[in-house]
């Protein structure tokens, strides 16, 4: 974070970072990372060259992960006294200096020791401001020209969540500020070598701005496995993208891209296809849960035609603060999947969900050897994803936020997801299985 923040104090003392980076979404950058697909490619190599022709030369570029998180408003020192901040020299700025960003790294491939995960190279997202970037004509950013193009600057990119759509990476993420906090926008990712040739730039272009309304953390659908009629799973052919608006009851809709859709089909340059979808929650009556989506991808399952997802639930359900936090506390998540229903049409139910559970915290307390048998206080799960066999030997790649203030990232055997998955009957939703109450 030193480029951008100064870590020390006024008396020449070392600070901690303000954040070291919440809420990270980590999603593999191989062109196939499933076990097998039919021939289908996720993610085009063309479209990250700039990162190929940056990463050292041990390592291949289908091994490796993308990450991004934000560097925003965190709690780390939520709750300490003004001698603990002193004492454990935390932070004694109140918001992060320059403003928030979000940072893209590059990761390398788990281990079995799990030291794996170590960042080889990161870099500031940038917005390109090529047209109009906001809600309205008093708030937004506008057009910027320079002798080299259009001007980039960082932007607030919150709860950034990556996904993938017609070959190439996505970015899913707030901006209230130029927005408002209805509104979840997405941009396809661009990546160029930068001016010295020493590594890549990463940025999104304001034209290329898709806004979908109105959401609790959406989930992209880009690719899709389905069981025909004889139980045989085949990819759905070119599918348009498709967004999973809640989780209770299970709402999928269509995103309109406009035509950046058509641009994308054609291999053709993106050009402006600004849209605004108002999704609306399908509710069959008024009983629902507080569960709530949270990875913004839906990963395929190709061994049962599923798409898998991870959710939570916060208790108390309102954002308030309290002793424990500035907003939501006391976390817990559940995997869950979702699939056509059996006649095959449009409509999408709950396949299988998990118990609830925690992460277990790494914070290891002064005076203490290992850490507690327990969770943090805030946990949240921006990213999966699925790396080889999903049915046997390959790996979930889990991500999530901690506190506010921090992040980790961490893999499991699919072999442990597919025991935790429960199925459902057909019509259930997740409100007739976990209570609403604490």
């Amino acid at each position: 974070t030193t480029s951008w923040e100064s870590l020390k104090d006024k008396d020449g003392q070392m600070r901690l970072p303000f954040t070291d980076g919440q809420n990270p979404s980590i999603a593999s950058l191989s062109p196939n990372p499933y076990s097998s697909s039919g021939g289908r490619t996720r993610l085009d190599p063309h479209h990250i060259q700039a990162i190929s022709s940056t990463i050292p030369p041990e390592y291949q570029i289908e091994s490796l992960f993308l990450g991004v998180s934000i560097f925003g408003s965190g709690q780390c020192k939520f709750g300490l006294t003004p001698q603990q901040v002193n004492e454990y020299r935390f932070s004694l700025h109140d918001e992060p200096q320059g403003g928030k960003r979000a940072v893209i790294n590059v990761l390398t491939p788990p281990t079995n020791d799990q030291s794996g995960f170590q960042t080889i190279y990161q870099t500031t997202l940038l917005l390109e401001k090529d047209k109009p970037y906001g809600g309205g004509p008093k708030r937004a950013l506008k057009p910027e020209k320079t002798a080299t193009g259009y001007a980039r600057i960082h932007q607030e990119f919150d709860d950034p969540r990556l996904f993938f759509y017609r070959g190439r990476i996505w970015i899913l993420y707030r901006n209230g500020p130029l927005f408002g906090y209805k509104d979840q926008l997405h941009n396809p990712l661009h990546f160029e070598k930068s001016l010295d040739g020493s590594g890549f730039i990463a940025f999104v272009r304001a034209s290329e701005t898709v806004r979908v309304c109105c959401g609790r953390n959406i989930a992209l659908i880009g690719e899709e496995p389905r069981r025909d009629e004889n139980g045989k799973i085949e990819w759905l052919p070119s599918p348009s993208l498709r967004a999973l608006t809640w989780v209770d009851p299970v709402t999928v809709v269509e995103v309109d891209l406009g035509d950046m859709d058509q641009q994308l089909r054609m291999g053709r340059k993106l050009e402006e296809g600004r849209s605004w979808s108002h999704l609306h929650r399908r509710l069959a009556g008024s009983k629902t849960s507080n569960i709530h989506g949270t990875n913004g991808y839906m990963v395929p399952l190709q061994s049962s035609g599923e798409l898998l997802g991870i959710a939570h639930f916060h208790r108390p359900e309102h954002r308030k603060e309290s002793e424990y936090a500035l907003h939501g506390h006391h976390y817990t998540h559940a995997f869950f999947t979702i699939a056509r229903d059996a006649s095959g049409g449009e409509n999408f139910q709950l396949k299988r969900i998990s118990d609830e559970f925690v992460f277990r915290s790494n914070s290891i307390a002064l005076g203490d050897f290992r850490p507690p048998n327990d969770g943090d206080i805030i946990q949240f799960s921006s990213g999966v994803d699925v790396v080889d066999d999903d049915a046997g030997e390959g790996r979930l790649i889990i991500s999530y936020g901690i506190n506010d203030c921090e992040g980790a990232v961490f893999s499991i055997p699919m072999s442990r997801l597919q025991m935790m998955l429960k199925g459902v009957a057909p019509k259930t939703e997740v409100v007739d299985l976990m209570s609403k109450k604490p």
